[in-house]
């Protein structure tokens, strides 16, 4: 480890942080912390509330072990601290009890960053947009070891927006793995820190080694690769690591924000072998999977001494955080924040204050139902007049009646009444055709995706 002292590391992490975060989240959540000490490698840090805590360990984790990796310091763990509380120090296997009578035990068969703990598959929520990869993801650590099929799933390209859970799944696969067969040697590799770790081997004239580190795993987990469209050497490095493992079977993990073929400045022959075997993207979560999300993270031991948070907040926070899982659950935690701070349960009431503090919007503008409609018209090249007022059966005008219906539904939580009102229908037709594109929705991954691009462009 490179240095013994508390403040120098942290200063260390600090710094990657620093780069990383917005500068309104750093001066938040990471300057208000302090290095207490360091053990038996473990660096404690001091934070000055319980709910620092969680916001750090739930929604900072990648952003730290990034800043691990870069600064050198990959293999320190945190133990955050809050304030005021007795520390009690983990449990540290000394190096002297490691050592068997035949000798020292073997280096662990992983290198997941100590923060992911909670990346299993058993606590990934599955919704209509992330079916595919899920299964896919299941299917890998079920199939491993055994007769090859007639669909290839090495490697498995995921891909998907931030924060929509890549890095969940993949590191979930490793584990599930590792569970199957604990002699496996399976790492996960940041494209980022794979190319600070390479300028440091080439300035040291001495490459080989750490090509030869890699290609002796199992599994390789490789995260991030749409950021290699400028780095000519590591796509180089990479390239030779995917072709020894594929040759020898070994299996392979890719997550992107983008498909293989709209990578940038990729060569194609790297791009050839990240399309050999099964693609699979993971979109939005829909308002069902998103209130499905809170409810398992309301179960994570870090939740346990939380107040029962009421329904009427878990679908205003559905609602409005739709971008992504870690706004979600960003979203779920601020409120459970802010309750903590001025010392109340969380409520409705909350949550709206917790809304306007994060976004400086107000969290009671409605979306007027003629946007959701005009913009739905637009989309499938259709009249509003018609969208609204045309008796027709054809699946040209009642697709997008249908659709309207149900984002109407979904963005402005109408009543059905009202929804029918506008479009001089029952309620009872109403709350039909909004069941039928969920229906559909979850039976078609391109309608899912088109209707969940409508809503993400309108809201």
């Amino acid at each position: 480890m490179p240095s013994a002292d508390p403040t120098t590391l942290w200063d260390t992490i600090r710094q990657g942080l620093s780069k990383q975060l917005p500068e309104a989240s750093f001066r938040e959540w990471v300057a208000p912390c302090e290095p207490l000490r360091v053990k038996d490698g473990v660096l404690w840090i001091q934070v000055p509330s319980a709910a620092a805590k969680l916001w750090i360990e739930q929604q900072l984790p990648e952003e730290f072990s990034d800043a691990l990796a870069q600064g050198g310091l990959a293999d320190l763990r945190l133990e955050f601290h809050v304030n005021g509380t007795p520390a009690v120090l983990p449990k540290v296997a000394s190096k002297k009890a490691a050592h068997t009578a035949s000798g020292p035990a073997p280096e662990p068969p992983a290198s997941f960053p100590h923060l992911f703990n909670r990346y299993t598959l058993d606590r990934f929520v599955v919704g209509p947009g992330s079916q595919l990869a899920f299964a896919a993801a299941k299917a890998v650590v079920d199939s491993y070891g055994k007769a090859a099929t007639p669909l290839s799933m090495n490697p498995l390209f995921i891909y998907g927006g931030a924060g929509l859970g890549k890095t969940h799944l993949m590191v979930g696969i490793g584990k599930g793995l590792l569970e199957r067969d604990p002699k496996l040697r399976v790492v996960y590799l940041k494209v980022d820190n794979f190319f600070n770790e390479l300028t440091v081997a080439i300035r040291a004239k001495n490459t080989e080694p750490m090509r030869k580190k890699y290609q002796q795993n199992d599994v390789l987990l490789l995260d991030d690769v749409q950021t290699l469209g400028k780095m000519e050497r590591t796509q180089e490095e990479i390239f030779h690591i995917l072709e020894h493992l594929l040759q020898h079977g070994k299996q392979i993990v890719i997550t992107s924000d983008k498909p293989p073929q709209r990578l940038e400045g990729c060569h194609e022959r790297l791009i050839t072998r990240f399309k050999w075997g099964l693609t699979a993207d993971i979109q939005p979560p829909d308002f069902e999977t998103r209130i499905a999300i809170l409810k398992k993270k309301l179960e994570d031991v870090d939740f346990r001494h939380v107040p029962p948070i009421p329904e009427d907040v878990l679908t205003f926070i559905a609602h409005k955080a739709k971008g992504s899982v870690r706004d979600l659950e960003g979203f779920l935690t601020r409120v459970i924040f802010q309750a903590s701070l001025i010392g109340v349960p969380p409520s409705l009431e909350v949550a709206h204050a917790a809304f306007q503090g994060q976004s400086g919007e107000e969290p009671t503008a409605p979306i007027h139902p003629d946007r959701i409609y005009r913009m739905t018209a637009e989309t499938f090249n259709v009249s509003f007049v018609d969208l609204m007022k045309k008796r027709s059966r054809q699946q040209a005008i009642l697709l997008p009646r249908q659709v309207a219906m149900y984002l109407a539904r979904e963005i402005s939580s109408l009543p059905f009444a009202d929804i029918g009102r506008s479009f001089n229908m029952h309620h009872s037709t109403v709350m039909n055709a909004i069941d039928s594109v969920r229906d559909r929705m979850k039976r078609d991954p391109e309608f899912h995706r088109m209707v969940q691009a409508l809503l993400n462009s309108i809201h």
